[in-house]
C-alpha cells in the first residue's frame, strides 16, 4: 500500500540498526503484506497486524486483526522490533499508539515508523501558499475512516516528544529520498537554521527539526529504542544517537 521505494528504504534503514535474522518482528499496519514478505526473506520471525486482515496475502505469516482504540492482541514484551510503515499519519490518538508499541517491545527493542514529511522545504512552501502541508489535504467533515485520509500532520519534534512520553528514545532519523522541489529551495537552508538558532537556541531538538532529512526528505523514517538493557545485536557502525547533518 506504500509508495514505490518505501519498503526498500525501510529495509535499508532497519538493516543498518540491527540484523533482521532471528528477530521477532511485528509488522503493524501490514496492509497486503509486502513488507512482511521481505522481512521473512531476511530471516525474521514475522507477525502481522492490521485493522483489515482481508487484504493480507503474505503466505506463511500470521496476520491478526487489531481494533482501533483497543490494545494490540499481543502479550507484553513479545517482539524485538515493531515496524509501522505509513501508519502514524492515519492515527488519531498517538498516546495509545506509542504506548502499545512500547508495551509489546522487549527492553532495548526497536520501533521503526515512517510518515510523510511535513518539514521539507517543499512542504513548508506549500503550507505558506495554501495552508496545507505536503501529503495532507483538506479533511472531509464527518468521515471517520482514518485509512482513507491523512489526519495527523506531526513534526519530528512532536514525534520525539511523544516517543519520550512512553519510554522510547529517538535513535535515528532518515528519509527515503530527497524531493526535487526541496532541493531547488536549498538556498533557504542557511536562513532557516540561523533564524531557528536565534529564536530557539541550538539544542539537539532544534537542530533535528532542520536536519537534512527533515528539510529535503519526502518521508521521515524514524527509529526509536525502548529503554532498558539492549536485547538486539548491533550492526557495526550503528548507534551513538540520531545524526544531525
Amino acid at each position: 500500500m506504500a509508495i514505490p521505494g518505501t519498503h526498500d528504504a525501510v529495509m535499508r534503514v532497519f538493516s543498518k540498526v540491527c540484523a533482521p535474522a532471528g528477530l521477532d518482528v511485528l509488522d503493524l499496519g501490514a496492509g497486503e503484506g509486502a513488507l512482511s514478505v521481505r522481512l521473512a526473506a531476511e530471516g525474521a520471525a514475522v507477525t502481522a497486524c492490521d485493522v483489515d486482515t482481508g487484504r493480507f496475502a503474505a503466505e506463511g505469516v500470521e496476520c491478526r486483526r487489531c481494533e482501533p482504540g483497543l490494545p494490540l492482541p499481543f502479550e507484553d514484551g513479545s517482539f524485538d522490533a515493531v515496524l509501522a510503515v505509513e501508519v502514524a499519519e492515519h492515527v488519531d490518538g498517538h498516546d495509545a499508539f506509542f504506548a502499545e508499541a512500547a508495551r509489546v517491545l522487549r527492553p532495548g527493542g526497536l520501533l521503526l515508523f515512517t510518515t510523510p514529511n511535513i518539514l521539507s522545504l517543499k512542504s513548508r512552501l506549500r503550507f505558506l501558499l495554501s495552508g496545507f502541508f505536503y501529503s495532507f489535504g483538506p479533511l472531509e467533515p464527518g468521515v471517520r475512516d482514518a485509512a482513507s485520509q491523512h489526519i495527523s500532520p506531526f513534526t519530528l519534534n512532536r514525534y520525539e516528544w511523544l516517543l519520550s512520553c512512553h519510554g522510547l528514545e529517538l535513535e535515528a532519523v532518515e528519509t527515503d529520498k530527497h524531493q526535487t522541489g526541496s532541493l531547488l529551495l536549498c538556498f533557504l537552508v542557511p536562513l532557516i537554521r540561523l533564524f531557528s538558532r536565534l529564536r530557539f537556541g541550538s539544542s539537539a531538538e532544534v537542530r533535528r527539526q532542520n536536519c537534512r532529512a527533515a528539510l529535503l526528505g519526502r518521508k521521515l523514517i524514524i527509529v526509536a529504542r525502548k529503554k532498558g538493557r539492549a536485547s538486539l545485536p548491533s550492526v557495526e557502525g550503528s548507534g551513538g544517537g540520531p545524526a544531525l547533518p
